[in-house]
């Protein structure tokens, strides 16, 4: 008799804590669910001058699409400017290049100075 207890009261409790846990996961993803719609999603400080690189580099390069882009970092340009570098990969045809794009930017202001295109040479 006493075993049928305990196997009862195991089944009980095992199915008890299935619930609790089974009720605390649903407030847990509707608690998130709340947060994902407060959340705001920042761009990086790049993201204006990447846009302008990629712009420049489709009117330079008429008729190629660019696959592939490649953030590569601030640099001090001088004279109160950084130097945004960027790296596109183009195709055209049956040909696949690399563009590197500097977009100078006077510092103090954030206003765009020049945009610079360099194609890449297969080595």
């Amino acid at each position: 008799m006493h075993r049928r207890w305990f196997s009862i009261f195991g089944q009980v409790v095992v199915k008890t804590i299935f619930l609790l846990l089974s009720m605390s996961y649903q407030d847990a993803s509707i608690a998130d669910e709340a947060n994902i719609a407060s959340i705001q999603i920042a761009s990086p400080g790049y993201a204006k001058w990447g846009k302008i690189a990629v712009e420049e580099t489709a009117k330079a390069y008429k008729g190629a699409s660019i696959v592939d882009y490649k953030y590569e970092g601030r640099s001090s340009g001088g004279r109160g400017s950084n130097e945004e570098r960027f790296l596109l990969w183009l195709k055209q045809g049956g040909r696949e290049f690399g563009v590197r794009v500097t977009v100078t930017v006077q510092a103090e202001t954030g206003t765009l100075m020049s945009v610079k295109l360099k194609e890449l040479r297969p080595s």
